[in-house]
């Protein structure tokens, strides 16, 4: 099940997204384990603003999440993590179209994020799920922005893409 977040559950994101973060280093890319989460007063944000979603397993406990921001007005889904044990069952699809409905309830026609080339579940995942890479030269400005925010701890540029879905 998709829902908003509760206040209650704000420090169970970062230890989520760590958690799924582990499966990165078995491609070569251990340096995400060190990078930071997302934050308890981001997440927060996400939360009182109606832009962070919960998937949650059958006993109502949380396995996964998204956050969705709104840089330079446009909608970017900033954080997407489901537990390993979890993947495979739909919550990440499902979290994605939770944050697109929500994008174009705002008034936006694409969706946007950030991801890692050549990483199975990264841009091939969101490519299946109706994504496609921004050539590098179309970038606009706020996403170019946003993109070396996101990179700034260390990803190595030259392996992400920005990817846009309409909405």
């Amino acid at each position: 099940m998709i829902r908003a977040a509760r206040p209650n559950e704000i420090a169970l994101l970062p230890q989520i997204e760590n958690a799924a973060d582990e499966r990165y280093r078995r491609v070569g890319l251990p340096r995400i384990l060190t990078m930071p989460p997302a934050s308890i007063a981001s997440l927060e944000d996400g939360r009182r603003n109606g832009r962070l979603w919960v998937a949650t397993s059958p006993f109502d406990r949380v396995v996964g999440f998204a956050l969705m921001k709104l840089p330079g007005g446009t909608a970017w889904l900033d954080q997407l993590s489901v537990l390993d044990r979890w993947q495979g069952r739909g919550f990440g699809a499902a979290l994605i179209d939770r944050t697109a409905r929500h994008a174009r309830e705002l008034g936006y026609d694409t969706l946007y994020l950030s991801t890692y080339l050549g990483v199975p579940w990264n841009a091939p995942f969101y490519e299946r799920r109706g994504f496609s890479s921004v050539p590098r030269g179309a970038w606009p400005a706020a996403l170019r922005q946003q993109f070396l925010r996101g990179n700034s701890h260390g990803h190595p540029t030259w392996r992400r893409t920005i990817m846009q879905r309409r909405v």
